[in-house]
């Protein structure tokens, strides 16, 4: 067996599910995992991710603020209030590591440069919190007034965030999942300001769409293909903030991103682990986690558009990652899924990082 684990089936480096997938199975093992990448921080946040090779990564401030989400949904899905416990050690810790400014650290956790698109992401689990947990309704809610003034403060004169970015001087479109979460801060806050700040700032976004559903810089690296991660990020954060904002336009555009998408994916039976702007993807892999948000997305996109298509889709595109979620003896990979599949995808090459997990 190799060091790296055992696969599905290493002759098929794109296996079908083997029959009737039990998938509250699949979800108690993710939410297995989930705990166990606590537990290794002693539950002072989500460890960012594990690897045969290298090990427990720290604890992720960024991934962590949208776990807590999860964890909630899950509180209430299984009646199990030590979910609920844990989303909220990972609350208070992140209160604890929130630098004086608002801002919430890149990277890993001891970093010391602030980031705007952790510290939006932040925002989903404090916001949870805030709303669900009386008793820590005040802190939360200082969390949330500090690190969202901090966000609008660092807003550039055309709306767009350019400073404490990922790749230094470069504006990703993904940035949309940073609206949305200081929207949903927002929902909590009710600050017109905010609100309307947001609203240019989507549109700012908006003008980098393209004809065929794609988006301008939705990647990593400016020109070039995107990840499904980033690509996720990029459609669920127009979707979202539309609907909270009521931009119909943005919501038509992003109902047709999803027809062009499909349309695509339907030509060559599965879907790339990365794509270019005019939909020209990279098939030799998976991108497991974009495969999971896109499968959200297009399920969003049922709900709201009524169109069948959609919701096939989003069964298709979560079949196509559930075989290789690990299901082995090993409890630190158990539950886990991997970046890429097959494994040494250029994706989170050999590791099983957990916002894979949270949005499967």
């Amino acid at each position: 067996m190799s060091i790296f684990g055992k696969w599905p089936n290493f002759s098929d480096p794109f296996p079908s599910p083997a029959g009737a997938v039990n998938k509250d199975s699949r979800t108690d093992a993710a939410l297995t995992w989930l705990r166990r990448s606590m537990e290794v921080t002693g539950n002072r946040g989500s460890a960012h991710s594990y690897s045969s090779v290298w090990g427990w990564q720290k604890a992720y401030p960024e991934t962590t603020g949208y776990i807590i989400d999860t964890l909630c949904d899950y509180a209430a899905i299984k009646n199990d209030r030590t979910l609920l416990r844990l989303a909220v050690d990972c609350g208070d810790w992140l209160t604890e590591i929130q630098f004086p400014n608002g801002a919430f650290p890149a990277l890993l956790e001891g970093n010391t440069r602030a980031s705007v698109f952790n510290t939006a992401q932040i925002l989903f689990g404090l916001t949870r919190i805030a709303a669900m947990q009386p008793d820590n309704a005040q802190s939360m809610r200082n969390a949330l007034e500090s690190a969202t003034a901090w966000l609008t403060d660092m807003l550039e004169p055309d709306f767009s965030w350019k400073k404490h970015a990922y790749v230094p001087g470069f504006t990703p479109s993904y940035y949309t999942r940073a609206v949305w979460g200081v929207l949903k801060a927002n929902t909590v806050l009710q600050l017109p300001k905010v609100a309307l700040a947001m609203r240019k700032a989507l549109l700012f976004y908006a003008g980098r769409m393209l004809p065929e559903g794609t988006v301008q810089d939705w990647g990593f690296r400016p020109g070039k293909p995107a990840f499904t991660h980033t690509i996720g990020y990029t459609l669920e954060g127009f979707l979202e903030s539309a609907l909270i904002l009521n931009e119909q336009q943005i919501i038509e555009k992003k109902i047709l991103a999803g027809e062009k998408f499909l349309k695509v994916r339907n030509k060559v039976g599965r879907t790339a682990g990365r794509y270019d702007t005019s939909w020209n993807g990279d098939y030799s892999f998976i991108c497991v986690t974009g495969n999971c948000q896109l499968s959200i997305f297009l399920h969003r996109l049922w709900e709201i558009s009524g169109q069948e298509q959609f919701k096939l889709a989003s069964q298709e595109l979560l079949e196509e990652v559930i075989p290789f979620q690990n299901m082995g003896s090993n409890p630190e990979k158990f539950g886990a899924m991997p970046g890429s599949a097959p494994f040494w995808g250029p994706y989170m090459r050999f590791r099983y990082p957990n916002w894979a997990v949270k949005f499967f």
